[in-house]
């Protein structure tokens, strides 16, 4: 039997009612299967995106309120490093640097046995110059000469102090003393990008070899 709206109208209250709810049930059922649930997923992510977006407002918010300070270090870095840098000899200045420290040696009243500048060492942007040397002379005099080369405008270090050999010459104890005086070269750019080159051109691979062609 075909159910038509007049079969409806004439079906009893509790009936009405039960079909009522059965479309009712129907139309809330689609509601949240094709509109709810996919869109709650789409709230959600939003959500996410949302909190993410707040979290990054903040710190550039922290940024930009410190920015003053972070420039104002910034600076303050490119002075020191710049001063550092002026402290490192290039290699020009080198045989200069090391014949000065001669000349205090013997300002200080000392007699070089041995002045060996060693094999340099390569750093990243300097170069260490270690030079063995060999002096005789008193305590006093070992002692300002290395308070003259500590107050040189370049950084020289002072190591492997040894002492030996002491005697008394005219009235005065003189000893034999062995030290390796360390100085920094700094490596221009271009030294260090062509240093850089030939390393990764060592470290690639070797070109395959092409066969000849046969005639």
């Amino acid at each position: 039997m075909a159910i038509t709206l007049e079969t409806i109208v004439k079906l009893p209250t509790s009936r009405k009612i039960l079909i009522l709810g059965v479309l009712a049930a129907a139309i809330i059922g689609l509601y949240f299967y094709l509109i709810y649930w996919p869109n709650l997923e789409l709230l959600k992510k939003k959500k996410t995106e949302v909190g993410a977006l707040e979290n990054q407002v903040r710190e550039l918010r922290i940024v930009a309120a410190n920015m003053k300070r972070f420039q104002a270090e910034a600076a303050k870095l490119r002075e020191e490093l710049q001063v550092a840098i002026t402290q490192l000899p290039t290699s020009k200045e080198i045989p200069s640097l090391l014949s000065n420290i001669s000349q205090l040696g013997k300002e200080a009243g000392l007699e070089f046995l041995l002045f060996k500048p060693a094999a340099e060492v390569n750093k990243e942007f300097y170069s260490e110059i270690p030079v063995e040397i060999r002096v005789r002379g008193t305590y006093h005099n070992v002692a300002l000469f290395f308070d003259k080369v500590g107050k040189l405008p370049r950084i020289v270090n002072i190591n492997e102090v040894g002492m030996d050999n002491v005697k008394e010459v005219f009235g005065r104890w003189d000893i034999n003393t062995a030290c390796t005086a360390t100085t920094f070269k700094f490596i221009e750019r271009d030294a260090v990008e062509a240093a850089k080159d030939k390393k990764d051109r060592k470290g690639g691979a070797a070109p395959k070899a092409v066969p000849p062609k046969k005639p």
